[in-house]
């Protein structure tokens, strides 16, 4: 932990040690499960035909299914950021150019932690942890992500598919274990990442047999798009050539993501039946979620790098629990930064000036004005090894992004002076480009207007500490989850 959120944890400590708080009314137990890189169209809660998450079908009906959830980004780690700090990502600068959330941000966990709870982390991904400081302020924390590359190559490379039983799952296990150890006298808030549906997608045959004909497809496609458990040579092939998968290939990747989505459903049915078991579900408020989507050709885009349409912003997200209305849906534009002070409010605890998230148990504006960004893709270009500073692959996609999504509107636009403008009503799947005079002066002024005043936020941001992640150390983090090669 740095010296300047040691002192901003101090502060926040001594200030739940004020005897003002001591009359504060019972509060909630807290969990948030996000379900890495999955986008809500695939899910079968969300309509999808298919039966990848018959669970959280259940988990809806006792809870508010939000049908219109945007992330801050189009990746992990600024999407984290977002989540932990009610923050965008210009501000708390948790990204690929400095690696590192803002130390003059206090953290959820940490804010917690000062009120009284008892805080637990389980990380998947290694962008969630000690080298992001998103890790500072949970009283437990466990680095699942460090067993990434071992669990993937040896599902890669089990012919069969072998089925594994939930209960003999990581990070099942270590949630248990965490809850038969903690002394029940505190409220708890838990965060779970799971990264079951992130490339390379190798499930066992246990779920993949849902959406495959035969157990001998599943192993032909590993060892066609992802051989040794590495998507860097299928990234390659897509964005590079001359030997582009095709749409025979894609549709078996969409079919194994799907089979992945079912493991990551049954793993969140087991972890959610242990908190239940340990917590009145009552009293409990509960979110899962994405951090945000993946890509399947569309835009000419494969994975979640490089871009901000919707096939990557948009998540699911469904919250169970005190103030959520069972069985209700809402198409209200809401983001992934509005758990910050939803969760810190029914904790007891005001969130401060530097969160711009609202509170998900209220009023949702009705003409709100989403914001997103893509910073200059630093690590994303590594992928293409010595491509990375080609022509072709600059001019494409070296360039920072930035997205503002209102009801019916979303503008694109590049710090290479490009603009894409969709009318998300007509055209959800941002399919055919408006001119500027298709919208008026006035709607795109004030679409501008909004990603101006993100840009100005970004010149009070606080300070950022790191390095990014171009060291060894940190390249050598990315290579085992299979970011770089």
């Amino acid at each position: 932990m740095t010296l300047r959120r040691a002192l901003v944890l101090l502060s926040l400590l001594l200030a739940a040690a004020a005897p003002a708080c001591s009359s504060r009314a019972p509060t909630p137990n807290l969990v948030v499960i996000v379900l890495d890189t999955v986008r809500p169209d695939f899910l079968s809660v969300y309509g999808h035909p298919r039966p990848t998450t018959p669970f959280l079908e259940r988990f809806a009906a006792a809870g508010t299914r939000y049908d219109r959830a945007y992330s801050t980004s189009s990746w992990t780690l600024p999407a984290h950021g977002s989540l932990f700090t009610g923050t965008l990502p210009k501000v708390h600068l948790a990204n690929q150019t400095h690696g590192r959330v803002a130390t003059s941000l206090p953290l959820l966990s940490q804010e917690l932690t000062a009120a009284g709870y008892e805080t637990a982390a389980f990380s998947n991904n290694v962008w969630v942890g000690e080298r992001s400081g998103l890790d500072d302020g949970f009283a437990h924390y466990v680095p699942l992500h460090e067993g990434y590359r071992g669990r993937v190559e040896a599902l890669a490379g089990d012919r069969e598919g072998a089925d594994q039983p939930v209960e003999d799952n990581e990070t099942v296990r270590a949630v248990r274990d965490w809850l038969a150890a903690r002394d029940g006298e505190r409220p708890f808030f838990a965060f779970v990442n799971l990264v079951e549906p992130h490339m390379p997608y190798v499930p066992t045959w246990e779920t993949a047999q849902h959406f495959l004909e035969a157990r001998e497809q599943r192993w032909r496609a590993i060892q066609s798009l992802y051989p040794g458990g590495r998507e860097i040579r299928l990234m390659r092939r897509h964005y590079l050539g001359p030997d582009r998968p095709d749409e025979a290939e894609l549709e078996v990747a969409r079919r194994m993501y799907e089979a992945e989505l079912r493991e990551a459903d049954r793993i969140t049915e087991a972890l959610l039946a242990a908190f239940d078991a340990a917590s009145d579900p009552a009293d409990t408020l509960v979110f899962v979620l994405s951090d945000h989507g993946e890509n399947f050709g569309e835009h000419g885009h494969l994975a979640h790098v490089l871009n901000l349409y919707d096939t990557n912003l948009r998540i699911p997200l469904i919250a169970r629990g005190p103030g959520f209305a069972a069985g209700a849906t809402s198409d209200e534009l809401v983001q992934i930064l509005d758990l910050y002070p939803t969760l810190l409010r029914a904790a007891g605890v005001e969130p401060g000036p530097h969160s711009i998230g609202v509170d998900l148990r209220g009023d949702v504006p009705d003409e709100r004005e989403l914001i997103a960004t893509l910073e200059y893709p630093r690590v994303s270009l590594r992928m293409f090894g010595k491509h990375r500073e080609s022509p072709r692959i600059t001019q494409q996609h070296g360039r920072e992004l930035e997205a503002v999504v209102t009801p019916r509107f979303k503008l694109i636009r590049g710090s290479d002076g490009t603009e894409e403008l969709y009318d998300l009503r007509a055209d959800p799947g941002e399919t055919r480009p408006l001119a500027a005079t298709d919208v008026g002066a006035d709607v795109l002024a004030r679409l501008r207007s909004a990603a101006d005043r993100e840009q100005a936020a970004a010149a009070t941001a606080g300070a950022a500490e790191g390095e990014g992640w171009d060291d060894p150390e940190g390249l050598e983090k990315l290579r085992a989850m299979g970011y770089v090669e």
